[in-house]
């Protein structure tokens, strides 16, 4: 016991300091992300760029949520799996901001974008949480005259076919 405390009191100053230092630190990520959303991708891209932003998404900056987007239009391997599952996640939690984010994009690209978050980290969304996707996306895309319907019904499809054997 007494070796686990010193190490968990140390381990929180230093998440502490990664999110006090946020400024300088997001922008260097942003930078580094970039390079994710390059074919090729350029050296430096990986997951835990994509991980560092993601939970600076998580603490209120939805401001990333482009960029964040535009990495997985070139991502593979665990880089696709760790924003397959944000996206997914942002779809199931907030299904407006993400199709907002996505509906200016083209077709090919939301396609692929929708697919990423229907598939997550490659298994595919949890039943329970598929089930209030697919039903958020048909109320969404039902509304002929809203500005998202076309999106949602895109999303739909590729969510679909991302959990087909479901």
């Amino acid at each position: 016991m007494r070796q686990i405390l010193p190490i968990l009191l140390l381990s929180v100053p230093l998440s502490v300091d990664l999110f006090a230092q946020a400024p300088a630190n997001r922008a260097a990520a942003l930078r580094t992300l970039r390079g994710c959303s390059t074919h090729p991708i350029t050296l430096g891209c990986n997951e835990d760029t994509a991980g560092y932003l993601i939970g600076l998404y998580d603490h209120g900056d939805h401001s990333l949520l482009p960029p964040l987007l535009n990495a997985g239009l070139h991502s593979d391997g665990a880089l696709s799996e760790i924003l397959g599952d944000f996206y997914s996640n942002v779809l199931s939690k907030n299904p407006r901001a993400f199709l907002s984010s996505v509906r200016l994009r083209p077709l090919k690209q939301q396609r692929h974008l929708c697919w990423m978050a229907g598939a997550t980290d490659g298994s595919g969304i949890g039943t329970e949480m598929l089930h209030d996707v697919r039903h958020s996306l048909r109320v969404i895309s039902s509304r002929r005259d809203g500005a998202l319907s076309s999106v949602a019904r895109v999303c739909l499809a590729n969510v679909n076919r991302a959990n087909a054997s479901k």
